[in-house]
C-alpha cells in the first residue's frame, strides 16, 4: 500500500507540473513561452543536460535534484510543443515508453528467462530491436546519432567496430598509428588548409581510440586535463596579481615560471 500511495503522490505532481507547463504555453500565459519552438529550446535542453551532468559528476545530490527538474520541465514543454502543433501527444509518448521497456525486458515482464545475466540482456535487447521492432541498420554505425558531439561518437563508432573485431588488440598497438598520424599533421602543418585540417581530425580519432582501449571516456579524460588547466592558470593569474602585475602583461619567461609554480603547489 505505501508503495501504492507513494506512487499516487508522483502522479499527481506530475500531473501539476503538466498543467503549469500547459498554463505557460496558453493564450493567457507567458509571452516569452508562447514564443518558443523546438528550434529555439533545443540549445536550452541542452544546457540543462550539461548542468545536470556537471551535478552528477559532482556528486552533488541537491543539485541533481534541481537539475533533474529543470529536465522534467524541458521534456513536458516539448510535450507541449508537440501537442499544440498537433504533432504527438504526451499520452501516446509515456504509452509507446511504456510498451518499448516491457516488450525489451521480457526477463521482467513475462514468465521467461528470469535468471538472466547483463550481458545476456544486452543481447536480447539488440535482437529485440532487430527482430521485434524492425531496426535492421545496412551499416552497424546507422544506429550512432548523427547530432552526437563529435568526441563522442568516435569513441562510439570505435565501439561499434571493435564489436567485430576491427580493433587494436591492446592500448600499446595504437602507438605506432599515433606517431603516423603525428608525422603526417608534422608534413603539412606549415602549409595549413584542408589537408592540416583532415590530419588533425585522424590525430584526434585515434586518441580517442587510445584512451578507449586504455578504459577511459575521452570526455572525461579532457574534462580533467580542462579542470587541471583552469586550476593552474588561475593560480597563475592570483599570483601574478600578488606580484602587482596582470598575466598579459608579462613576458612568456615569467609565465612559464608561473606555470612551473602552479603546477608543483596547485596540482
Amino acid at each position: 500500500m505505501e508503495n501504492q500511495s507513494n506512487a499516487s503522490a508522483v502522479a499527481l505532481k506530475f500531473d501539476e507540473l503538466w498543467q503549469t507547463v500547459c498554463k505557460l504555453r496558453a493564450p493567457e500565459g507567458c509571452p516569452w513561452d508562447r514564443e518558443q519552438d523546438f528550434s529555439s529550446m533545443k540549445n536550452q535542453f541542452l544546457d540543462e543536460v550539461y548542468e545536470f551532468v556537471d551535478a552528477l559528476e559532482a556528486d552533488d545530490t541537491k543539485g541533481m535534484s534541481e537539475e533533474l527538474g529543470d529536465l522534467f520541465f524541458h521534456l513536458l514543454f516539448f510535450s507541449c510543443l508537440g501537442e499544440d502543433g498537433g504533432r504527438f501527444s504526451l499520452e501516446n509518448t509515456l504509452a509507446q515508453i511504456k510498451a518499448k521497456l516491457i516488450r525489451r525486458h521480457p526477463h521482467v515482464f513475462l514468465e521467461t528467462e528470469k535468471d538472466i545475466s547483463p550481458a545476456q540482456v544486452k543481447v536480447n535487447w539488440d535482437r529485440i530491436k532487430r527482430e521485434v521492432e524492425g531496426k535492421e541498420y545496412k551499416s552497424a554505425l546507422d544506429s550512432v546519432p548523427a547530432s552526437l558531439p563529435p568526441l563522442l561518437k568516435a569513441f562510439v563508432y570505435g565501439q561499434k567496430a571493435a564489436k567485430v573485431g576491427f580493433d587494436w588488440s591492446s592500448p600499446a598497438e595504437v602507438l605506432p598509428k599515433l606517431r603516423e598520424e603525428l608525422a603526417e599533421v608534422e608534413e603539412v602543418l606549415e602549409s595549413g588548409g584542408e589537408r592540416l585540417q583532415d590530419e588533425l581530425g585522424d590525430l584526434l580519432f585515434v586518441v580517442v581510440n587510445l584512451v578507449r582501449l586504455s578504459g577511459f571516456e575521452p570526455g572525461r579524460v579532457l574534462n580533467r586535463a580542462n579542470l587541471k588547466f583552469s586550476r593552474r592558470y588561475r593560480f597563475m593569474e592570483q599570483a601574478a596579481r600578488a606580484q602587482g602585475s596582470a598575466l598579459a602583461e608579462m613576458t612568456l619567461e615569467k609565465q612559464e615560471i608561473l606555470w612551473l609554480k602552479a603546477k608543483s603547489e596547485a596540482g
